[in-house]
């Protein structure tokens, strides 16, 4: 594994006031990505994949608590501690995201353009005519047939996969040094899924940005990243390389997971597996394992005891009081 990590979460905790009382969206979250790597964060909806990004960019909603005591330290600096003018030239300059909806992440009434060189006027200070050129230039680099027309255009006069495109076109418009793509192919068909990921990880590599890539889907990690990190009801549950997750995972709700993936090599109409039960709703102090309820391993012990990260002393860590052995 190279590079030294750019970017390290500590005791990262975020509750949402609602009207039913703290909504426990993190837990104590403790999270590496190393310099020019591909960090995949996997989990069910409602995991709290999505929260921690936002967490990162300093994007939650005013009912969102972020606790007393956590840091978010990028290249040393702690992101939680900046006033809002200094987070504000972190955002899209060091750090960019790629958003997991591109119709709602483009302003429906300004052209695709304008949106592009906005943020390189206010990061980078480039007049506008340069600006408007640049942004011709990256909508090439993303791959859009015909960019000095399509930067004219508005986002409903392109399609899912172009929206997409130009959306990563504005995240790495600045060349970030951390690159956050939180479910980039959600709701694109299966051809135009894998030429956003190729183009994520081309962009990434010539570029040498580091990546924390967000999805719900293992197979998609498989192929990209270079660790994962698994995500359960708000807590870290399992991280390791992706190698060693898909060959040996410790923690049950990583292996249902990875069963429910499907295989080309099953039978025509052959059942697909799901996970029993769904994902816990955290109101309140709660104890034991968060997915004791849906585990066919869990005993009394695990309904009312919190298990700890665990470790191999190898660097894969596992949240679990009864770890599967594993190959």
């Amino acid at each position: 594994m190279s590079g030294e990590a750019v970017l390290q979460v500590r005791g990262l905790s975020v509750d949402f006031l609602t009207a039913r009382g703290r909504l426990h969206a993190l837990d104590s979250v403790d999270l590496d990505v190393r310099q020019g790597t591909t960090l995949a964060v996997v989990g069910e909806s409602g995991s709290g994949k999505s929260v921690l990004s936002r967490t990162i960019l300093r994007l939650l909603p005013p009912t969102a608590r972020v606790a007393p005591g956590a840091r978010i330290l990028f290249d040393g600096e702690d992101l939680l501690a900046l006033d809002r003018a200094a987070i504000r030239s972190v955002r899209g300059r060091r750090i960019a995201m790629v958003f997991q909806d591109p119709m709602t992440a483009l302003n429906p009434v300004r052209t695709i353009g304008s949106q592009l060189a906005e943020g390189l006027r206010l990061h980078l200070g480039m007049k506008p005519a340069a600006a408007a050129s640049r942004a011709v230039e990256l909508l090439a680099t993303v791959g859009i047939a015909s960019p000095a027309q399509r930067a004219r255009q508005y986002p409903h006069q392109l399609s899912g996969g172009m929206r997409q495109r130009v959306v990563i076109a504005m995240a790495i418009a600045c060349e970030p040094e951390l690159l956050i793509a939180d479910e980039p192919t959600t709701a694109l068909d299966v051809t135009v899924q894998a030429d956003i990921l190729d183009l994520l990880s081309r962009l990434q590599a010539e570029r040498r940005m580091t990546m924390i890539l967000i999805t719900h889907d293992l197979g998609i990690a498989a192929g990209r990243a270079d660790e994962i990190a698994v995500m359960y009801a708000g807590r870290l549950v399992e991280k390791a390389s992706t190698r060693e997750v898909f060959r040996r995972p410790r923690m049950p709700y990583t292996a249902a997971l990875l069963r429910s993936i499907p295989k080309l090599d099953d039978p025509p109409h052959a059942r697909l597996f799901a996970i029993p039960g769904r994902p816990p709703v955290v109101f309140g102090d709660t104890a034991g394992c968060r997915y004791a309820p849906r585990c066919d391993r869990a005993d009394a012990a695990c309904v009312e005891r919190t298990p700890a990260m665990a470790s191999d002393g190898q660097g894969h860590g596992y949240r679990c009081w009864h770890p599967l052995e594993g190959a």
